[in-house]
Formats: structure tokens, C-alpha cells, sequence
């Protein structure tokens, strides 16, 4: 992992954006995909406890299946990879996905008749459960080890020059930003955060889990004080399989981030300055 990713500076519509580049946080071949800081910890202390192999039940688009099988591959452990099967073929990203997948050597298991992602899990934790000193790990990898890794990167490696302002970032789990809240809190920035739903999730609903991971209660009022940054939680209407293909001058994940940088491009002339962007995968 690369604990100092660099903080880049664009200009759009005349304004100027600092982009925190989150998704150079795993070095190749591993994913551009900050949401594995907290994985390889995990994985060590689950080798430690006497785990030999682990599950995950991916969705057909995600980078965290190649970031499972990728750090169990450097660990000399087994990755088992779970994917939904359409009688209609591969979608979105899977063709890729598998062949990340077997480069590292992970086994995979097609769940038939994919229902809702709740039900697969389940489903795959009882396959999982045949293999010996196996553990299957959480949907979407909402480790506070992770919530951690990212409020360091805020208290420690972000100047104080991009903050203040404006901090957006794309919701998927809501683990990230709620590392950006707790380290926003260490560091006691002050200013405004957006968080950009990449599906359709309740706005209200999501902010309380995000809170909960980040050990800050409701009202915007930490556990140990309050929060110096106000949060809201945007719905810009996206389906988690829609993809957005709007230009942007760095790496930005379609189906994650993109959706995000899209309104902070939109909105750009109405956000306090200065304006951070988190850019969480490539």
C-alpha cells in the first residue's frame, strides 16, 4: 500500500479543484482501489488466528474481489470468489474481474439466479462453510481497519490548503467517507462534505450508518464533541449499474467516483472554496 498519495490541482469551469488521489493507494497489480487499505490487516490477522481460506461475494462491478484475491495470493492464502450468474451472459465488468481473479489464483463459484446481494451472501457463507479454517468476508469490506487507514490519510497527508472548504466523495458502503469524518474530526476541519450516493439508497438512512462507522452519533455530534464539518448525503439519482461518462482529467471509476465528480462539476460554481475531491478508485 502507498501511505502518501499525492493531492493533484485542476482547473474546471475556472475554478480550481484539488483531487486527493485515493485510487494510487494499491500499488500494481494490485486494484487502483483505496477501499483495500484496511483488507491486507485483516487478512494478516485472520492468517494469524489460523485462517487458511477466505470468501467474498463480489457484485459485477467491484474492485474488491481483485483486491481479496490479490493481497490472499502474496499471503499464501486461498481466495474464493463468489459471482452472480446471468442465464444471459457476462455483465458490466465480470470478464475482467475474472481475469483478475484467476491471475491470482482464486477459486470461483457462480451463485445461479443472482437475487438480492443480501440473499447471496448467505448463500455463498454456506458454501464457504464446507471448506476447512475458511471465513467469509463482509459485503462491500466495511472494516474499521479501513475507516482508520482513511482518517490517517486526512489527519497526516492532507495539506490544510485543500481543506476547510468543500470535501466530496462517492458513497458505496459508506465506509471512506466516514473515514473522512473521523479524520476531519481529529484534525478539526471545519467546512462542508458531500457524499454521493452511487445507487439508490435511503439519503437519511445511509447517513445514520455512516455515523455508526464512524463512531459519530446523529445531529452531526461526535461521541467525543461535535463534528466540525456539517455532512450531507446526496441522491443524484444514479442505479448502482448506471455508468457515468462524463470527462474527467484523471482516473475516475464510472460506476463509483465518476458519478460523484460529475456533481461536483455541475454544482461547481456554488461549493465553498477551497474544493477536495476524493477519489477513491481508477
Amino acid at each position: 500500500m502507498l501511505q502518501d498519495t499525492p493531492i493533484e490541482r485542476y482547473l474546471i469551469k475556472g475554478q480550481e479543484v484539488f483531487v486527493k488521489r485515493e485510487d494510487l493507494s494499491c500499488k500494481p497489480p494490485g486494484p487502483p482501489f483505496a477501499k483495500v487499505r484496511g483488507l491486507l490487516p485483516v487478512l494478516k490477522d485472520l492468517r494469524k488466528k489460523g485462517i487458511k481460506t477466505v470468501g467474498y461475494m463480489e457484485t459485477s462491478i467491484s474492485m474488491a474481489g481483485w483486491g481479496v484475491s490479490y493481497f490472499c495470493n502474496k499471503l499464501g492464502m486461498k481466495s474464493v470468489v463468489f459471482m452472480p450468474f446471468y442465464s444471459a451472459g457476462l455483465r458490466h465488468n465480470q470478464q475482467f474481474q475474472l481475469e483478475k481473479w484467476k491471475e491470482f489464483g482464486a477459486e470461483i463459484i457462480q451463485i445461479n439466479k443472482p437475487n438480492r446481494m443480501s440473499i447471496n451472501y448467505y448463500r455463498a457463507r454456506k458454501i464457504l462453510s464446507s471448506f476447512p479454517d475458511s471465513f467469509m468476508l463482509p459485503q462491500g469490506l466495511p472494516f474499521n481497519e479501513t475507516i482508520e487507514a482513511v482518517s490517517d490519510q486526512l489527519y497526516y497527508k492532507t495539506d490544510l490548503e485543500s481543506l476547510g472548504g468543500t470535501i466530496i466523495v462517492c458513497i458505496g458502503s459508506g465506509a471512506m467517507v466516514a473515514g473522512i469524518l473521523r479524520g476531519c474530526y481529529r484534525k478539526n476541519v471545519e467546512g462542508e462534505c458531500y457524499g454521493i450516493l452511487v445507487s439508490k439508497k435511503d439519503p437519511d438512512r445511509i447517513k445514520k450508518k455512516i455515523f455508526s462507522m464512524g463512531k459519530i452519533s446523529d445531529k452531526n455530534f461526535c461521541f467525543w464533541g461535535r463534528l466540525p464539518i456539517s455532512f450531507s448525503v446526496v441522491d443524484y439519482g444514479y442505479e448502482y449499474t448506471d455508468k457515468e461518462e462524463c470527462k474527467c482529467p484523471f482516473p475516475c471509476n464510472p460506476y463509483y467516483d465518476r458519478k460523484a465528480w460529475k456533481w461536483l462539476v455541475d454544482n461547481i460554481e456554488m461549493l465553498k472554496k477551497p474544493i477536495l475531491f476524493w477519489n477513491i478508485g481508477a
